[in-house]
């Protein structure tokens, strides 16, 4: 089931959303890694080598959800696929073949799920708590070589891409705080570089749309024509922005100092989205960029970015939790996870 948690904030604060956490807090019990494959893609072979902490003294055993490209099927589950021990961290190598080998060409979006190994972890059905749910962190690389190469010694080009534990996503819900929208920037589409943006589906409950408007960095003029992502459960798309950006008919966009915004538009419930707490679909989507040389082959992954920092409050709730205008109050945000648990 889907389990609600409560921060420790003050419910006087605007800004109480999940996001707006600095961005090297990634430690979670369930953690999203918004793309990851083994796909052949024209001359190269895409891979992803995975490396997942256990940050907590028990045994894990780690259980994986995987949700493909839109328009490729359903996301699948799979129970109790990695075991590590207390503070162990582990590296896997091609992460789909060694892992997940029945899956076929992946390309997705990956939830990892922590539990004590040998424990129960089905969360309480009223507070969606489990005392059983273990702390991890993942990381990734994805990077392309020759096919038939092998992974461990061949010459490659990649790039990172972290995992997000499951408070940083983004949500239509958090619109009044202003943490409903990001930005991508750093983007380029001229003869040396291209630029994709990947959009996820955060959310196992509920279809949704993604608005993605291109800007002009210099002038925040709105360049080419806005593109909708309408996305089912945990799926993900990945366009270069020349494609879903340039006008029907219309000339290519083109230029640098280029940036996206994102906005999640309409959420439709779907699935039992009711008997796990999210009448509403429990919208979240997750986006990042990728640019890359087209003279070098050299990829950057580029990060979403809320529009709003943190203030002094929200910092000493971090670093001083105990700190009397930080305890749990009436009207204190409630949040509510996207995918089971």
């Amino acid at each position: 089931m889907v389990k609600t948690k409560h921060w420790v904030v003050a419910a006087a604060m605007l800004l109480v959303a999940f996001g707006a956490m600095a961005s090297n807090f990634r430690v979670a019990d369930q953690v999203y890694l918004p793309i990851a494959g083994h796909v052949q893609g024209g001359a190269s072979l895409f891979v992803s080598d995975v490396f997942i902490s256990n940050l907590s003294t028990d045994q894990v055993q780690i259980s994986l959800i995987y949700g493909p490209q839109n328009g490729r099927g359903a996301y699948q589950s799979f129970a109790n696929k990695i075991t590590l021990n207390g503070n162990e961290r582990k590296e896997f190598i091609d992460f789909f073949p060694t892992v997940l080998p029945e899956i076929a060409n992946p390309f997705g979006v990956v939830v990892f799920n922590a539990c004590k190994a040998g424990a129960d972890c089905t969360p309480d059905p009223v507070t969606f708590q489990n005392a059983n749910f273990r702390p991890i962190s993942v990381e990734s690389r994805i990077y392309a070589i020759t096919p038939g190469a092998d992974p461990r010694t061949a010459a490659s080009n990649g790039q990172d891409m972290p995992g997000i534990p499951w408070y940083n996503f983004i949500c239509s819900t958090e619109a009044a705080a202003g943490l409903s929208k990001v930005f991508i920037t750093g983007l380029r589409a001229t003869g040396g570089y291209r630029s994709n943006i990947g959009v996820v589906n955060a959310s196992q409950f509920s279809n949704t749309n993604i608005v993605a408007t291109l800007k002009d960095g210099a002038t925040g003029n709105t360049v080419g024509v806005q593109h909708t992502f309408s996305l089912p459960p945990l799926t993900f798309e990945q366009p270069n922005i020349v494609a879903a950006f340039s006008p029907t008919g219309g000339p290519n966009i083109s230029g640098t100092n280029l940036y996206v915004e994102f906005e999640q538009g309409l959420s439709q419930p779907v699935g039992d989205f009711h008997a796990n707490g999210c009448d509403d679909g429990c919208p979240a989507y997750l986006a990042f960029g990728s640019v890359l040389d087209q003279q070098t082959s050299d990829p950057t992954t580029q990060e979403a970015v809320y529009t709003k920092g943190l203030n002094d409050l929200q910092i000493a709730c971090i670093y001083d939790p105990a700190n009397a205008n930080c305890s749990l109050k009436a009207g204190a945000k409630t949040l509510r996870r996207a995918v089971r648990h």
